[in-house]
């Protein structure tokens, strides 16, 4: 397919990232969920649909080319398939991993890495966050909400500005937040049916999308689009779905006796990047 470029400053009125221009002239289809993930956890059945299970997005049972929102023009959507390929590489890694262990009954084998764009799969929890609240597929306490994007948030996806510090991806630190999940294994159903969710941060008011958290493969990435104060005390509330999380990591490894399987996120900030190791027992 031939991508039609407007002007360098053209804006296509239906493209969520249209704030400095640079768009096509033609609208595409954003997948709500990478068409290629889509693909990954149904074994590329061509008889396969899909739907949100939250009443709001796609209402009924589609195929997967449908499973999509007209928010982002062909240039802008092209421009994020590094994204798209991080998460793939991601789900890929630990879903194999999981149907070879069949919840503790199977192989759990020998020490195995993967490699992966942090930078990259920190953009795909945004876009996938973004292409939600963009194509009205968000609920709060139930209702469906209109949440408008930040302009902030535009750049930070399409890399035309740094991550603050404060802002960002995180992952479970804590094994009591629920909200964060850690363990990708133990649960047969997030290496086939259950893979993916997205439960938005939403600012008091506007419904403004400040961040939230997206599981992939049996794992929470929480993102904070603003400060979230981790210095304060009230950081580590319950209601605080971040709390217990560190910031960017640079690995996150799963250790049963002695054996690991470990994902090294490289990044091109300069921020800090810790490790986490979550320590399994075999059921």
């Amino acid at each position: 397919m031939t991508t039609t470029t407007g002007s360098a400053d053209f804006k296509h009125p239906k493209c969520y990232a249209n704030t400095e221009g640079g768009c096509s002239t033609r609208i595409s289809g954003e997948h709500f969920v990478s068409h290629s993930l889509i693909r990954l956890y149904t074994f590329d059945d061509p008889n396969v649909t899909i739907q949100h299970d939250n009443g709001f997005g796609v209402r009924h049972p589609v195929s997967p080319r449908r499973f999509v929102a007209n928010v982002l023009c062909e240039a802008h959507n092209n421009g994020l398939s590094d994204a798209d390929a991080a998460a793939l590489k991601f789900a890929t890694f630990l879903r194999e991993i999981a149907l070879r262990y069949q919840n503790g009954s199977g192989d759990w084998g020998v020490n195995e890495s993967v490699e992966i764009s942090g930078d990259d799969f920190q953009r795909w929890v945004l876009k996938l966050l973004a292409t939600h609240a963009a194509g009205n597929a968000l609920t709060a306490n139930g209702e469906l909400v209109k949440s408008p994007i930040l302009d902030d948030s535009i750049h930070l996806l399409l890399n035309r500005a740094a991550w603050p510090t404060t802002w960002g991806l995180c992952v479970a630190a804590d094994a009591t937040n629920p909200e964060l999940k850690f363990d990708p294994f133990s649960r047969i159903e997030t290496a086939t049916d259950n893979w993916w969710g997205v439960t938005p941060m939403l600012k008091n008011g506007d419904q403004t999308l400040i961040g939230g958290v997206v599981e992939l493969a049996g794992v929470g990435f929480g993102l904070s689009l603003y400060n979230p104060g981790r210095e304060l005390p009230e950081f580590n509330l319950p209601a605080n779905p971040l709390r217990g999380s560190i910031r960017r990591p640079s690995v996150m490894a799963w250790e049963l006796k002695g054996v690991r399987k470990q994902v090294n996120f490289t990044w091109d900030d300069h921020h800090e990047h810790k490790n986490i190791t979550y320590t399994m027992q075999r059921s």
